[in-house]
């Protein structure tokens, strides 16, 4: 039998740390170094390493047609892949007024606030959405994947080929913000002070601000992933069990409301979040309506696995 020398255990350590987390080899060689070698140390590491996350905020005006609006678009400069493209365009005049300069969190906050004003377009909001995701997925949004994002007017002229004929001679103004992986996955970005914790009811001022957040419960299952291994992309089985009216008639529309006769319903895990009382979970329904639960650690419960590979930790044992 070969005796497993230390860069066995190394080359071993470093083609796990690839497979968990998509990292490349040179990624993974630079966060086992960093973290000692400990490998469950560099799985945390390795979102924090690179600023692969591009975020685009942006406001459009066309006052001859007394159209203003809020974009936001997120990518994976890594993969060159779009995360996210989110739109409102509204009558409001108001909405242009939201400041490029936020943290991205809380400019997708008021994204989804200004849906709720008076004078959104909703079809017209989704049309734009609609376009800006056929945009980012084409060759021709090539340079806003580049390490140093384009901001000039060369670039505003490309984007403003990514927006329905209507806005050909609108107003384009946008902001580029860099994140790390890990700074993306938070539930809310570290300092964000608002009236709901990170997985608990939501206060006053937040269902005004941003999307409709409501307490959740995921389907138990003792054979099943405990709360601790979850990860954002897994897919949980989720019921309503918050007390408010509107979250009872949502939970009514979507058949999934605790209790007897309820069909759980699967829903994507957008960020997983540790705290002291346990592990902080957020679901998303829909582009404005999410869904927050805590669970304990060894907590136990149905889940569909993003991409469907078992944890780096089972293929150590025997």
């Amino acid at each position: 039998m070969r005796r497993l020398t230390r860069e066995d255990a190394v080359q071993d350590k470093i083609a796990l740390l690839m497979e968990e987390t998509g990292c490349d080899r040179a990624e993974a060689e630079l966060a086992l170094e960093l973290c000692a070698y400990d490998l469950q140390s560099a799985v945390q590491a390795v979102p924090r390493l690179f600023q692969n996350i591009l975020v685009l905020k942006g406001r459009i005006r066309a006052d001859a047609q007394t159209l203003y609006g809020l974009w936001l678009v997120i990518l994976n400069l890594k993969d060159r892949s779009l995360l996210r493209a989110r739109a409102v365009v509204s009558c409001n005049p108001a909405v242009f007024t939201a400041d490029l300069n936020a943290h991205w969190f809380d400019f997708e906050g008021r994204l989804y606030a200004c849906r709720l004003w008076a004078g959104a377009l909703p079809d017209f909001s989704q049309e734009v959405e609609h376009r800006l995701s056929e945009f980012f997925s084409s060759s021709e949004a090539v340079e806003f994947y580049s390490e140093k994002p384009k901001t000039g007017s060369a670039a505003v002229e490309r984007l403003r080929s990514g927006f329905p004929a209507r806005l050909a001679e609108a107003e384009l103004q946008f902001r580029p913000e860099l994140l790390d992986m890990g700074q993306f996955q938070e539930v809310r970005p570290n300092g964000h002070r608002s009236g709901e914790g990170p997985a608990g009811a939501p206060g006053p001022e937040r269902a005004s601000s941003g999307p409709l957040i409501l307490r959740v419960a995921l389907e138990p299952d003792g054979g099943g992933t405990p709360a601790g291994k979850i990860r954002a992309g897994d897919v949980v089985f989720t019921s309503i069990t918050d007390s408010r009216d509107i979250a009872q008639y949502l939970a009514k529309l979507f058949g999934t409301h605790a209790g007897e006769g309820s069909t759980p319903l699967p829903v994507p895990v957008e960020s997983v979040e540790n705290g002291s009382d346990g592990v902080h979970l957020r679901v998303r329904f829909s582009a404005g309506l999410c869904g927050d639960a805590v669970c304990a650690q060894d907590e136990r419960f149905k889940i569909r696995p993003k991409g469907g590979r078992s944890p780096w930790w089972r293929r150590l044992l025997p």
